[in-house]
């Protein structure tokens, strides 16, 4: 399995990110919030979003750290062809491991769940 971490593997133009927002697909668990879209590439990209509730600078930079990380270990486990925009809940247990495995039952859940529909409310 490559392992890679470079950029194109991230979300970083802001048009991508509230694209992901206003027509993704949101699945969450008592963890993570994801929001998918297709991205029509044959890899998975992944974007982070952290509020100031989890607290100051420090707090948030690692906690985006170990969601970039938890999400490069488990980029076999998920299904390719997809953006995801993970958005942590604020809880103690953020550890890379728990991301590790909420990303990974989440992704499961994706075939299920698909894109939103254009003009259904969902």
């Amino acid at each position: 399995m490559d392992y890679r971490a470079g950029k194109i593997f991230r979300l970083t133009r802001r048009k991508d990110i509230e694209n992901i927002f206003a027509t993704g697909r949101s699945l969450r668990d008592s963890l993570l919030t994801i929001v998918v879209l297709p991205n029509g590439r044959a890899f998975a990209r992944c974007g982070v979003g952290v509020s100031r509730r989890h607290g100051g600078a420090v707090r948030r930079n690692r906690v985006k750290r170990l969601c970039r990380e938890a999400f490069r270990l488990s980029r076999q486990d998920v299904t390719p062809g997809w953006d995801y925009m993970i958005v942590p809940r604020v809880s103690p247990r953020l550890a890379l491991p728990a991301i590790r495995d909420s990303i990974v039952a989440l992704a499961r859940r994706l075939p299920a769940a698909g894109p939103k529909e254009e003009g259904t409310g969902q």
